[in-house]
């Protein structure tokens, strides 16, 4: 899983875009992806949610599916 900065309990969002974290001491982006941050600690809750909707329950991590992978048969012969 990757380590988004908004689902982190360091994060706290400023307004829809830009949020702050407080273990770093810096400014952070909706879209920050560290990866390699020893002090992620996950929550499920995003730390933008206030400033996009009024029902918290639009704010729950929501793990996407994965995709499936089409298997073929073999090669598909085109003459008739």
């Amino acid at each position: 899983m990757n380590h988004y900065c908004r689902y982190c309990t360091h994060c706290a969002g400023y307004d829809e875009k830009h949020g702050y974290c407080g273990e770093k001491n810096e400014t952070v982006g909706i879209k920050s992806v560290r990866n390699a941050c020893t002090d992620f600690e996950f929550c499920e809750i995003d730390a933008f949610y206030f400033n996009r909707s009024d029902n918290p329950e639009d704010a729950v991590y929501k793990p996407r599916q994965p995709k499936k992978r089409q298997q073929c048969d073999g090669q598909i012969n085109l003459e008739v």
